[in-house]
């Protein structure tokens, strides 16, 4: 396989569950992290990675952004949300996950649940390198910059998402 053809398979692996309105309304609010990688022949790719949703620290955690048209959440159509707005309904969508057995903290990797008051938990969004939103335990959140060391945007590989019901809180 060519240089140029890893390149396009790259790009195709981070981007292949996010669909174009989707991307480009990450694109809008630039939350959309870009490389550039040539190959011996001197062409130049450029690779797309989107913001991600990571529901929990392990490599089968990370899932593609849900597009909140496909899911029929009743709140705002995709075009009409400002990046608050998407944080209300990725929170909804976190929060089904978390109904549903699925996130663990990315901290102390331990489970994530909402019968467990005692144990709260939040969705936070980080803006740096990787753009994601993430799973963690109030209690956890002094550790969680360590957690981000040597992730790199460009070496994950979502899955696609849950489609959650998110038409109700």
């Amino acid at each position: 396989m060519s240089d140029s053809e890893i390149s396009d398979a790259l790009a195709r692996r981070l981007s292949q569950f996010v669909d174009e309105d989707l991307l480009a309304w990450c694109e809008r609010h630039n939350l959309v992290r870009y490389a550039a990688e040539g190959d011996d022949a001197g062409e130049i790719v450029e690779v797309v990675a989107p913001p991600v949703l990571l529901l929990g620290p392990g490599g089968d955690d990370v899932r593609a952004l849900p597009n909140p048209d496909a899911l029929g959440y009743p709140v705002k159509r995709l075009g009409e949300m400002s990046l608050d707005d998407y944080h209300l309904f990725v929170l909804r969508w976190l929060t089904r996950a978390v109904d549903a057995g699925l996130c663990r903290c990315m901290v102390c990797r331990q489970s994530v649940r909402n019968d467990a008051p005692d144990e709260p938990w939040d969705g936070i969004f980080v803006d740096k390198e990787l753009v994601c939103w993430l799973i963690i335990h109030f209690d956890c959140k002094r550790g969680l910059a360590r957690e981000f060391k040597g992730r790199h945007p460009f070496e994950l590989t979502p899955r696609p998402p849950e489609s959650f019901d998110v038409s109700r809180d």
